[in-house]
């Protein structure tokens, strides 16, 4: 999977309409890559808009995406938004965490987290 940069500006929207979301920033390991990527979520859905604009069961989009919890993080909207306002850029906010857009080994091997 390629970076999509839009993920991240796309969950500007997610937030502002989902008030029981999350914002999730993770390394996601599709055909072979990890790649950054973000999108929202509530305990059972996940809104990926650069993918589909209708809600995806969580349990199933995770394991499409190769999502690991020990490979993301999750911001409560407040905490978005708070961090937005403070970086002036929609993300990754955690720039040790996310190093680059891709990486062709483990990220966790690389960061050592």
């Amino acid at each position: 999977m390629e970076f999509r940069p839009k993920s991240f500006e796309a969950c500007i929207e997610v937030g502002s309409e989902c008030e029981d979301c999350s914002i999730v920033h993770a390394w996601v390991h599709v055909d072979g890559v990890w790649t950054v990527h973000a999108w929202g979520e509530t305990d059972l859905a996940v809104y990926d808009l650069t993918v589909t604009r209708d809600p995806m069961h969580k349990s199933e989009y995770y394991q499409e995406m190769g999502v690991t919890e020990e490979r993301l993080k999750r911001y409560s909207r407040i905490e978005f938004f708070t961090l937005l306002g403070d970086h002036k850029h929609f993300g990754p906010y955690d720039k040790e965490f996310f190093f680059a857009e891709t990486s062709e080994t483990d990220p966790l091997l690389t960061t050592g987290k």
